[in-house]
């Protein structure tokens, strides 16, 4: 059984699994002849999952983060068009696409080209040039919904409090 290992910058733990993706030398290429690589990991208590791929000797990543549910009209109008505005906003200025609504679940996602060989430094670098210009959107949704990785009560909605729909006096 392998040890995990932690990679910290600035004192702080990235959040991916190093020894996972790279195995003995963290400057050694990834090799992608078995296939796709896959990996997840949490940010601002958030899952994003990826999947690197070589396609025509190129290599892609494909990230996906799941930032929560889009609350129904009936839970919140004001959260539901608040939010709505802010993947307008965001698909605006990062790029059509980039977020989405499916399944009555907000995702932030890209189809990322990575250098060839594929590093941890790419990756990282990479993943971090797609994840910086979205903060500030990931943020104004926060204040809507809870991240799903938040803790939270057994039960309790992903709507913030304050954008819940109150029930009507009798």
């Amino acid at each position: 059984m392998s040890k995990a290992k932690s990679f910290t910058l600035g004192g702080k733990a990235l959040p991916l699994d190093m020894d996972s993706m790279l195995g003995e030398a963290d400057s050694a290429p990834l090799s992608l002849a078995e296939g796709a690589i896959a990996f997840d990991f949490g940010f601002r208590f958030i899952r994003f999952v990826g999947k690197i791929e070589e396609i025509g000797g190129s290599a892609r990543l494909k990230l996906v983060g799941d930032l929560g549910p889009m609350p129904f009209s009936a839970e919140s109008t004001s959260a539901r068009g608040g939010l709505l505005r802010i993947v307008d906003a965001g698909n605006a200025v990062l790029g059509a696409g980039t977020f989405r609504v499916t399944q009555g679940r907000i995702l932030l996602g890209h189809d990322l080209a990575l250098p060839m060989p594929v590093t941890a430094v790419g990756l990282v670098s990479e993943v971090s040039c797609f994840l910086v210009p979205a903060l500030p959107y990931m943020e104004l949704i926060a204040l809507y919904i809870r991240p799903p990785l938040a803790p939270a009560r057994v039960g309790e909605s992903a709507v913030r409090p304050e954008w819940r729909r109150s029930p009507r006096a009798c």
